[in-house]
Protein backbone atom coordinates (compact mmCIF):
# COMPACT_ATOMS: atom_id res chain seq x y z
CA UNK A 1 0.00 0.00 0.00
CA UNK A 2 1.12 3.42 -0.80
CA UNK A 3 2.04 6.32 1.50
CA UNK A 4 -0.91 8.19 0.09
CA UNK A 5 -3.34 5.38 0.46
CA UNK A 6 -2.54 4.43 3.82
CA UNK A 7 -2.73 8.59 4.92
CA UNK A 8 -6.24 8.52 3.80
CA UNK A 9 -7.04 5.40 5.61
CA UNK A 10 -5.39 6.35 8.57
CA UNK A 11 -7.52 9.79 8.51
CA UNK A 12 -10.64 7.54 7.60
CA UNK A 13 -10.41 5.98 10.43
CA UNK A 14 -9.01 8.34 12.80
CA UNK A 15 -12.02 10.35 11.86
CA UNK A 16 -14.87 7.33 12.51
CA UNK A 17 -13.41 6.37 15.65
CA UNK A 18 -12.63 9.95 17.19
CA UNK A 19 -8.94 9.15 17.93
CA UNK A 20 -5.54 10.40 16.97
CA UNK A 21 -3.63 9.75 14.08
CA UNK A 22 -1.22 7.30 15.88
CA UNK A 23 -3.78 5.57 17.29
CA UNK A 24 -5.88 5.01 13.76
CA UNK A 25 -1.98 4.35 12.42
CA UNK A 26 -1.39 1.41 15.08
CA UNK A 27 -4.82 -0.36 14.45
CA UNK A 28 -4.33 0.07 10.72
CA UNK A 29 -1.12 -1.75 11.09
CA UNK A 30 -2.01 -4.31 13.40
CA UNK A 31 -5.20 -5.47 11.33
CA UNK A 32 -3.00 -4.88 7.23
CA UNK A 33 -5.08 -2.00 6.15
CA UNK A 34 -8.67 -3.46 7.11
CA UNK A 35 -10.42 0.05 8.39
CA UNK A 36 -13.79 -2.16 9.80
CA UNK A 37 -11.16 -4.27 11.93
CA UNK A 38 -9.55 -1.00 12.73
CA UNK A 39 -12.49 -0.01 13.95
CA UNK A 40 -13.34 -2.28 16.11
CA UNK A 41 -10.29 -3.11 17.86
CA UNK A 42 -10.66 0.81 18.75
CA UNK A 43 -13.66 -0.33 20.34
CA UNK A 44 -12.77 -3.07 22.21
CA UNK A 45 -9.38 -0.81 23.75
CA UNK A 46 -11.56 2.03 24.49
CA UNK A 47 -14.88 -0.16 25.67
CA UNK A 48 -15.58 -3.27 27.51
CA UNK A 49 -17.32 -6.04 26.37
CA UNK A 50 -21.03 -4.44 28.30
CA UNK A 51 -20.20 -1.15 26.87
CA UNK A 52 -19.77 -1.87 23.52
CA UNK A 53 -23.28 -4.34 23.92
CA UNK A 54 -24.79 -1.65 25.42
CA UNK A 55 -24.11 0.99 22.03
CA UNK A 56 -24.39 -1.75 19.62
CA UNK A 57 -28.49 -2.87 20.96
CA UNK A 58 -28.81 0.74 22.85
CA UNK A 59 -31.89 1.22 20.37
CA UNK A 60 -33.54 -2.16 21.61
CA UNK A 61 -32.63 -2.16 25.91
CA UNK A 62 -34.65 -5.45 26.49
CA UNK A 63 -32.40 -7.02 23.73
CA UNK A 64 -29.20 -5.13 25.11
CA UNK A 65 -29.94 -6.84 28.97
CA UNK A 66 -30.63 -9.91 27.10
CA UNK A 67 -27.11 -10.12 25.49
CA UNK A 68 -25.70 -8.26 28.63
CA UNK A 69 -27.00 -11.32 30.70
CA UNK A 70 -25.48 -13.35 28.02
CA UNK A 71 -22.10 -12.32 28.23
CA UNK A 72 -22.10 -12.56 32.18
CA UNK A 73 -22.88 -16.05 31.62
CA UNK A 74 -20.51 -17.11 29.09
CA UNK A 75 -17.38 -15.42 30.86
CA UNK A 76 -18.49 -16.95 34.25
CA UNK A 77 -18.66 -20.01 32.10
CA UNK A 78 -22.09 -20.89 33.31
CA UNK A 79 -23.93 -22.89 31.31
CA UNK A 80 -28.21 -23.20 30.51
CA UNK A 81 -26.95 -27.17 31.26
CA UNK A 82 -25.19 -26.34 35.35
CA UNK A 83 -26.79 -28.30 37.35
CA UNK A 84 -25.83 -25.34 39.89
CA UNK A 85 -26.81 -22.48 37.87
CA UNK A 86 -28.89 -20.49 40.20
CA UNK A 87 -26.13 -21.03 43.03
CA UNK A 88 -23.56 -19.74 40.51
CA UNK A 89 -25.48 -17.15 39.11
CA UNK A 90 -26.09 -15.87 42.53
CA UNK A 91 -22.39 -16.17 44.09
CA UNK A 92 -22.26 -13.31 41.32
CA UNK A 93 -21.84 -9.95 42.79
CA UNK A 94 -25.26 -8.37 43.62
CA UNK A 95 -25.90 -6.29 40.85
CA UNK A 96 -24.85 -9.11 38.11
CA UNK A 97 -26.75 -11.67 39.47
CA UNK A 98 -30.08 -9.43 39.79
CA UNK A 99 -29.38 -8.07 36.31
CA UNK A 100 -28.92 -11.44 35.08
CA UNK A 101 -31.77 -12.86 36.86
CA UNK A 102 -34.16 -10.25 35.90
CA UNK A 103 -33.31 -11.57 32.06
CA UNK A 104 -33.73 -14.88 32.54
CA UNK A 105 -37.14 -14.19 33.82
CA UNK A 106 -38.09 -11.80 31.18
CA UNK A 107 -36.73 -14.56 28.45
CA UNK A 108 -38.74 -16.92 30.70
CA UNK A 109 -41.71 -14.43 30.36
CA UNK A 110 -41.32 -14.83 26.46
CA UNK A 111 -41.25 -18.43 25.92
CA UNK A 112 -43.78 -19.76 28.66
CA UNK A 113 -45.83 -17.03 28.95
CA UNK A 114 -46.53 -13.73 31.55
CA UNK A 115 -48.95 -16.46 34.08
CA UNK A 116 -45.91 -19.75 33.96
CA UNK A 117 -43.63 -17.13 35.00
CA UNK A 118 -45.27 -15.60 37.80
CA UNK A 119 -44.57 -19.20 39.36
CA UNK A 120 -41.15 -18.47 38.30
CA UNK A 121 -38.93 -16.72 41.09
CA UNK A 122 -41.24 -14.11 41.36
CA UNK A 123 -40.44 -13.03 44.75
CA UNK A 124 -36.78 -12.56 44.25
CA UNK A 125 -37.16 -10.78 40.65
CA UNK A 126 -40.14 -8.69 42.37
CA UNK A 127 -37.72 -7.50 45.45
CA UNK A 128 -34.32 -6.52 42.46
CA UNK A 129 -36.88 -4.56 40.40
CA UNK A 130 -38.72 -2.73 43.33
CA UNK A 131 -35.20 -2.45 44.91
CA UNK A 132 -32.51 -2.21 43.16
CA UNK A 133 -34.07 -0.56 39.79
CA UNK A 134 -36.74 1.46 41.82
CA UNK A 135 -39.68 0.50 40.31
CA UNK A 136 -41.95 -0.73 43.12
CA UNK A 137 -45.35 -0.29 40.75
CA UNK A 138 -43.71 -3.04 38.74
CA UNK A 139 -43.33 -5.04 41.72
CA UNK A 140 -46.48 -4.25 43.05
CA UNK A 141 -48.04 -5.85 39.55
CA UNK A 142 -46.09 -8.27 39.40
CA UNK A 143 -46.44 -9.55 43.21
CA UNK A 144 -50.30 -8.31 43.84
CA UNK A 145 -52.33 -7.00 40.72
CA UNK A 146 -51.00 -10.17 38.30
CA UNK A 147 -51.54 -8.29 35.35
CA UNK A 148 -50.18 -9.03 32.16
CA UNK A 149 -51.28 -5.80 30.22
CA UNK A 150 -49.96 -3.66 32.85
CA UNK A 151 -46.51 -5.56 32.84
CA UNK A 152 -46.59 -5.37 29.18
CA UNK A 153 -47.05 -1.46 29.51
CA UNK A 154 -44.38 -1.45 32.41
CA UNK A 155 -42.01 -3.23 30.19
CA UNK A 156 -39.36 -1.09 28.32
CA UNK A 157 -40.13 1.46 31.12
CA UNK A 158 -38.25 -2.15 33.47
CA UNK A 159 -35.65 -2.52 30.29
CA UNK A 160 -34.84 0.77 30.23
CA UNK A 161 -34.37 1.13 33.98
CA UNK A 162 -32.59 -2.39 33.35
CA UNK A 163 -29.71 -0.98 31.56
CA UNK A 164 -29.53 2.49 33.70
CA UNK A 165 -28.62 0.17 36.53
CA UNK A 166 -26.03 -1.88 34.61
CA UNK A 167 -24.62 1.78 33.35
CA UNK A 168 -24.53 2.29 37.45
CA UNK A 169 -22.39 -0.86 38.20
CA UNK A 170 -20.78 -1.16 34.50
CA UNK A 171 -16.94 -2.20 36.68
CA UNK A 172 -18.59 -5.04 37.72
CA UNK A 173 -19.80 -6.42 34.22
CA UNK A 174 -17.58 -7.99 31.78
Amino acid sequence: MDDARRQQLTDIVAAKAGVDVACAARHLALHDGDVAAALRGIDAERYTLTQRLLNKYRRDPEDALQHVALAVLQQEGIGSDSVLRAERIAALAPPVAGMVMLAEWLAYVDWEGFDSALYANIDAVAVFIGGALDLPEVAANLLQARDETVFEAQRSALAAAALLFIERHIALFP
